[in-house]
């Protein structure tokens, strides 16, 4: 966080003192309107905060558990770089159907997108095998 200013008033007269702000107490000069020692700082200081979103939605049908449809669209930490990107997926299971594209928003390049059926969308995700179990061999 950047200070911007520093202001000293007298905490007695409130009278504005031009005064370094950090010259230490047993040194001050007394207020020239009331004669105080007592001094009040105000102090300003900005920063900046980026918000980042990220919704998913899913469909569900009653008494089934995984969802028959599933979009994700928003802010999304790109772990390869460490940079945010812009996501939007679509899984369609009752289609059959994966959609995924990444952009940067800095650029408006698409970083990745695939289209594919959901059934040959294998090795991501959940879908890659565990290295712990069977020597990371699928059995």
């Amino acid at each position: 966080m950047a200070v911007d200013s520093i202001l000293v008033h007298c905490r007695s007269c409130d009278a504005m003192l031009e005064e370094d702000p950090h010259r230490q107490g047993e040194h001050r000069v007394p207020c020239p309107h009331c004669g105080s020692l007592l001094r009040r700082f105000d102090v300003k200081m900005s920063d900046t905060v980026t918000l980042k979103s990220k919704v998913t939605a899913k469909g569900r049908r009653p008494g089934q558990a995984r969802p028959f449809i599933e979009q994700t669209v928003g802010d999304d930490l790109r772990r390869k770089t460490g940079r945010w990107m812009r996501l939007h997926r679509i899984i369609d299971r009752l289609k059959d159907w994966y959609h995924e594209r990444v952009t940067d928003p800095a650029t408006g390049e698409v970083v990745r997108e695939c289209e594919e059926p959901l059934s040959a969308h294998t090795g991501h995700g959940s879908a890659k095998p565990d290295p712990t179990r069977n020597g990371g061999v699928d059995a």
